[in-house]
């Protein structure tokens, strides 16, 4: 297993942490707050994107008994290359996270497809908490790989070699189980993407599941992305606990990659999302 950890952004002086700490007390924009697009972000979506946003889809799942919204962006070169594959990544909390990404591959020119998934149930009834949490975890991801994946897979050009899957804080602890119930002959993914994942959340079931996964066989050929908010309002300690469990596994052909970032939980997500694209996908073009 290769280990590569880097040292915390943006940690330049005591007082500086004080700073960000009180900064991230007092404010109140984060993603959650932008779950309904404006007149204004419509526009955009029409007039600059060159991409595509497919726009709002459901799927009712027989599995989980939730129906469940989607939201599809395809990159400009997609209707015009037929006979090509494109990359995907798959995105939890699609209800807050879309746009981000879209964005994100739109402004670097990057051919990538994004699916994002939002939470599903009724408003109010915080789904996420039983879908992206073990055990719940385990008949919802049941659900992605048999139901929602062939759905997008069997609609779209896809390159079956380059699926990235992404969650934030509980949602990667749904993101780091699949890593270790994808099927270990052919995996479904090659990237798994957690931002300050929730790894205090039933920690002893995650570590069923890595101990099953392990004894199929100790080889896990896949690139785990991780990183943590630091130093307060975080999950960045418990991961750290999760990272070091991991290790001393050493597991072949797992690759972990950490970073930490001076921000609150609730700003990992902006503050991770171009680093960590830059590195699946490389440098913007």
């Amino acid at each position: 297993m290769k280990l590569r950890i880097r040292k915390i952004k943006r940690l330049i002086t005591p007082l500086l942490v004080i700073i960000v700490a009180l900064s991230s007390i007092c404010t109140s924009v984060h993603a959650v707050n932008n779950d309904k697009p404006q007149e204004g972000e419509k526009k955009i979506w029409s007039w600059y994107f060159k991409g595509r946003n497919v726009g709002e889809s459901f799927i009712e799942s027989k599995i989980t008994g939730i129906t469940y919204p989607y939201h599809i962006y395809l990159p400009a070169s997609y209707a015009n290359n037929s006979d090509r594959n494109y990359p995907i990544i798959y995105v939890m909390d699609g209800q807050w996270n879309f746009k981000g990404y879209a964005y994100s591959m739109e402004r670097d020119n990057r051919e990538v497809i994004v699916v994002a998934i939002e939470q599903g149930g009724t408003e109010g009834s915080n789904r996420r908490m039983v879908d992206y949490s073990l055990p719940g975890a385990i008949p919802y991801l049941d659900f992605f790989r048999q139901e929602f994946l062939p759905l997008i897979e069997s609609t779209y050009r896809i390159n079956g070699n380059n699926r990235t899957f992404q969650g934030t804080s509980i949602s990667g602890v749904v993101t780091t189980a699949l890593l270790f119930l994808d099927d270990h002959e052919r995996p479904l993914f090659k990237n798994f993407i957690a931002y300050d994942p929730a790894y205090w959340h039933n920690p002893k079931q995650m570590q069923t599941l890595i101990e099953k996964r392990l004894q199929i066989n100790n080889r896990i050929e896949s690139n785990l992305y991780i990183t943590t908010a630091f130093p307060f309002f975080s999950n960045h300690f418990p991961v750290m606990d999760f990272i070091e469990n991991l290790e001393d596994y050493a597991i072949s052909g797992l690759n972990i990659h950490h970073e930490s970032y001076l921000v609150s939980h609730n700003n990992i997500f902006g503050a991770s999302l171009d680093d960590t694209l830059a590195l699946i996908y490389g440098k913007p073009k």
